[in-house]
């Protein structure tokens, strides 16, 4: 078995040689992780698929499920409480042990494995064309012909139906092994290796809702106004955001220019791309993009191949990662790679508003005022759409975990209704490939709303374009230290107040803060 040496950690008595096998320890399984993030870009960008991916998941499902080195490591935290840093290096990898003990066992896997098989190899036709999930989720963003969007978003809903209790059996799963381990559920298993409470989260997102009514009801009546529509149905909800405005089409918003427009955000920061390890490919995807950090020397960043405002939203979304990927600190490689999801979307987020910054629009793009106008109108039309899809999918999944025995189109059906205030087409749960893959992960979109919120009030700005003095002190106080603080600390020394959607309320309601 390859355990990089942590199997004789318990043999070492003497405390600062400890400390060396440890770290070097750490630093050979990083390798692994680096050669596992290259052959997973390979996967994505290319479509090379690699075995060694499969020996790489055996080799740190051995370890991260070997009991007698948790507990050696646990013990040793105990004897590190007065000593922070080696404390949180052992918390964070004790956390992530248990995370991927829970998940890579093999009852679980096996389901897991079979029911993304059945999403990937799923396909319809539709008017003489074949389609599979993938293409449903480019058609549903993009796609103009509603009935199309609607035949396929039924097709999806199909394939949910037929893998529902298969899905339900993950879930089931997922819940007694949480159980186990003393959780609810499965559900707070994860929130908890987030640090975060999901009940408290869905109590303000419920009051953040109803302080955005008015303003949400506004736009669904000017969305129903330019399309036309008499209901917005959940293959609508997308496609309206990112459409709205003619100015957010192809022929101003080209895939081509991307490299030269990261490269003039970066500038403004008194950075040089040239100067950073920073890839960026331009390539067909089903998605919007994608960032893969192997390490602060190799970050990669892949965009839709796609002419679109859409498309520069999320490249922006994805330069954010990158950039996160380059300025975190290395030096304690655990809290590098074991990041916080919440606290890197935060930053993504940050970045993204740089799509709706006036000076931004118009340096790099042949914009007239009245366009200008139109995208910084349509930011507002943004952010209360994706807040409510991302609650949405929060609650839809949490309902699954803690009531896995309830009927999940029902269930997808009245979280509809309750965020949206209006029945329509939902989707079927157990078409979600990202239920699968990425479970429990819509709420750090909105935590992290927040957080770029929080950023925008304490600095006093729209965007971080062209904010060097703000951008470095974000570098030093919440990217470089990564997972040496909690999330909730770094936002505590960023922004001198603990976290709260205090902001992100106001700004989505257009309300004063309490």
């Amino acid at each position: 078995m390859m355990y990089f040496g942590m199997d004789k950690l318990a043999n070492i008595t003497q405390m600062e040689e400890w400390k060396r096998a440890y770290s070097a320890a750490i630093e050979q399984l990083d390798l692994l992780y680096q050669e596992e993030n290259r052959l997973y870009y390979s996967t994505y960008a290319q479509g090379i698929q690699s075995e060694r991916l499969r020996e790489i998941m055996s080799v740190k499902h051995n370890l991260m499920t070997n009991e007698s080195i948790a507990l050696e490591l646990d013990s040793k935290k105990k004897t590190f409480e007065k000593d922070s840093i080696w404390k949180r290096r052992l918390e964070v990898f004790l956390s992530k042990m248990k995370q991927e003990s829970l998940d890579s066992q093999d009852e679980l896997v096996a389901v897991q494995h079979k029911l993304q098989s059945e999403l990937l190899e799923s396909s319809f036709t539709v008017d003489g064309k074949v389609y599979n999930l993938g293409s449903v989720h480019s058609a549903i963003m993009e796609n103009p012909d509603r009935e199309l969007r609607k035949s396929l978003f039924e097709e999806a809903k199909k394939v949910g139906a037929r893998n529902e209790e298969l899905f339900r059996e993950l879930i089931q799963i997922r819940n007694q092994l949480a159980k186990e381990l003393g959780y609810q559920n499965y559900y707070h298993f994860r929130c908890s290796l987030q640090e975060m409470d999901m009940d408290a989260y869905i109590d303000e997102m419920n009051d953040l809702l109803k302080s955005a009514q008015d303003r949400s009801d506004y736009w669904d009546h000017r969305i129903k106004e330019k399309f036309g529509y008499k209901k917005i149905h959940q293959y609508d909800q997308y496609f309206s955001v990112f459409n709205f405005q003619e100015s957010s089409e192809a022929d101003l918003f080209k895939a081509e220019r991307i490299k030269e427009v990261f490269s003039g955000t970066l500038t403004s920061f008194g950075l040089s791309m040239d100067d950073l390890p920073l890839s960026v490919e331009c390539l067909e995807i089903p998605y919007g993009g994608f960032c893969i950090n192997i390490h602060p020397t190799d970050t990669r960043v892949v965009v839709n191949k796609r002419d679109a405002y859409s498309v520069y939203v999320s490249g922006l979304h994805e330069l954010g990662h990158a950039i996160d990927g380059v300025y975190s600190s290395y030096q304690y490689p655990e809290l590098y790679r074991f990041y916080s999801s919440i606290a890197a979307e935060g930053v993504a987020e940050l970045f993204q508003t740089i799509a709706t910054d006036k000076e931004f629009l118009l340096k790099h793009f042949k914009l007239d005022d009245t366009t200008v106008i139109q995208l910084l109108e349509q930011k507002e039309l943004m952010d209360i759409k994706m807040v409510k899809m991302n609650f949405y999918y929060s609650l839809v999944e949490y309902e699954l975990y803690t009531n896995p025995e309830r009927n999940f189109q029902e269930v997808a059906n009245e979280c509809y209704k309750e965020v949206f205030g209006t029945e329509g087409e939902a989707f079927h749960p157990a078409s979600e490939m990202f239920y699968i893959e990425n479970p429990a992960f819509f709420q750090d979109y909105n935590m992290a709303l927040a957080i770029r919120e929080m950023i925008l009030h304490t600095f006093k700005i729209n965007s971080l374009y062209g904010k060097r003095e703000i951008f470095e002190e974000i570098v030093e106080k919440y990217l470089e230290p990564n997972q040496l603080y909690t999330w909730q600390e770094r936002i505590r020394r960023l922004c001198g107040e603990e976290f709260t959607f205090r902001y992100l309320k106001r700004t989505l309601g257009k309300g004063e803060t309490k």
